[in-house]
């Protein structure tokens, strides 16, 4: 019996963590179907993810090229060539495409991809339109984006749930714990929904508790010399150093101690998720699927938005504590491997395609 044929599709293979949670999809579904993952737009092709798929060679790889209207027409064209079951795409742009395509085409399955908590007005108005009317239902990222959207039309009945995976999970290892000086870490992208200005009025105080420990910021963006001038004000650059995309996340994650995390606004984290692979314990804000991250005294801890004092008492309590420290870390890495994992990520999208539902 041959196979069912999935395609994944994206409109720009470019470098998100949405083209990646797709490149991770087809990877997961190869072993038991048949992948072809689709680029619309050839220009845009993000070579770590192309070679992420070619680690797999029975996906195929097809990325069209010329005028979009040429685009669209080789796109239905594949789709009926390769006598496609199910279509699953990946943001706004490829959703619409993908649902025009699928009736054009034939193909009676096709999911459109929401991988975020909250859309532009427009871009809500298009997916809920696809989603209600057109699409066989709409894949989520996160819980709170279902609750967000339901609020905005969405059909309930046809939004699915199913949480971003985390590839390469690690054995747990227990962190060295003696030295000196204890190590706060946070990676985020420089915009106002990471809420630096929290995190650091949470490391003033801290330190005064605390005079020996560090605070890495990793990332970049558009708020970048915002940052550093709030660094400056409060005289921290002696514990407060700023890294801008450096080659070494991974390592500077397993030489810290705790990660912190001050969003006013998440979806599923994936920031959060490299925590926890790091074996870290975690406090954070309770937005967006944080708390389905965190459970609140096993991992981490979670507390409002902008509440300093209580940040800075979570902090506390685990920088007084290796003990704490180290268990958290563990119940973390646990939590990953029994919710995150590419075979439970697999599994979730199985059941979707063989049953209609999770």
């Amino acid at each position: 019996m041959s196979k069912k044929v999935i395609v994944v599709l994206v409109k720009n293979l470019t470098s998100g963590g949405a083209e990646k949670q797709s490149v991770l999809l087809a990877k997961a579904l190869a072993g038991n179907y048949a992948v072809h993952y689709v680029i619309l737009n050839a220009a845009f092709q993000e070579p770590k993810y192309l070679r992420l798929l070619q680690q797999t060679p029975s996906i195929a790889v097809k990325a069209f090229k010329g005028r979009l209207a040429s685009r669209f027409k080789q796109f239905c064209q594949y789709l009926r060539q390769q006598e496609t079951t199910v279509i699953f795409s990946y943001l706004t742009g490829a959703n619409f495409f993908a649902v025009m395509a699928a009736k054009l085409a034939g193909v009676r399955t096709v999911y459109t991809g929401i991988r975020s908590a909250y859309l532009s007005p427009a871009k809500a108005f298009i997916d809920r339109w696809l989603c209600n009317n057109w699409a066989t239902g709409a894949v989520l990222n996160c819980h709170s984006g279902r609750q967000y959207f339901l609020s905005r039309g969405f059909a309930a009945d046809k939004m699915v749930v199913i949480p971003n995976c985390f590839d390469a999970i690690r054995s747990y290892r227990e962190k060295d714990g003696h030295h000196a000086p204890l190590r706060i870490i946070t990676v985020g992208r420089f915009v106002a929904e990471k809420d630096y200005h929290t995190a650091l009025d949470v490391i003033l105080k801290i330190s005064r508790m605390h005079p020996g420990i560090t605070y890495q910021i990793i990332g970049h963006g558009a708020l970048e010399t915002t940052i550093r001038n709030r660094i400056n004000e409060l005289k921290l650059q002696h514990i407060v150093e700023v890294l801008i995309n450096p080659g070494n996340i991974t390592a500077l994650l397993d030489q810290a101690d705790i990660y912190l995390s001050t969003s006013v606004f998440e979806g599923t984290s994936n920031a959060i998720m490299e925590a926890l692979n790091a074996d870290l314990p975690v406090v954070a804000t309770n937005v967006g699927d944080n708390d389905k991250l965190v459970q609140e005294g096993s991992n981490g801890f979670l507390v409002n938005v902008k509440d300093v004092d209580a940040l800075v008492a979570s902090l506390d309590r685990l920088l007084l504590n290796q003990k704490l420290r180290l268990e958290m870390g563990r119940r973390g890495k646990q939590l990953l491997v029994e919710h995150y994992s590419t075979a439970q990520f697999a599994e979730n999208y199985r059941l979707l395609i063989e049953g209609g539902r999770l």
